[in-house]
């Protein structure tokens, strides 16, 4: 299993967000950065398995208000449908 760490102190606005998802998850030159994105990304883009451990959610909470909530779900969501992709939040 692939571990990806993602630091919410560094989600300091939507754009750099993005940016850091797609270096993170290795995601492909095309992507839109954008949520929609991410999820076609995530369900057919990525090599799983992966578990992705978000720490500091509360600091991205800070930086991004609602969009971070909206990113978390876009994440749950995966994991839900997805059988190799996991989530670990650490507020």
């Amino acid at each position: 299993m692939k571990y990806i760490s993602l630091d919410g102190n560094l989600f300091k606005d939507v754009a750099i967000t993005h940016k850091i998802l797609k270096e993170k998850l290795e995601l492909p030159d095309y992507y839109g950065e954008n949520l929609d994105a991410l999820w076609d990304c995530l369900t057919g883009g990525i090599e799983l398995p992966v578990c992705i451990k978000w720490s500091n959610y509360k600091a991205s909470c800070h930086y991004l208000g609602e969009y971070a909530e909206k990113l978390r779900n876009v994440f749950e969501d995966a994991a839900t449908e997805l059988d190799n992709f996991s989530l670990q939040i650490e507020e």
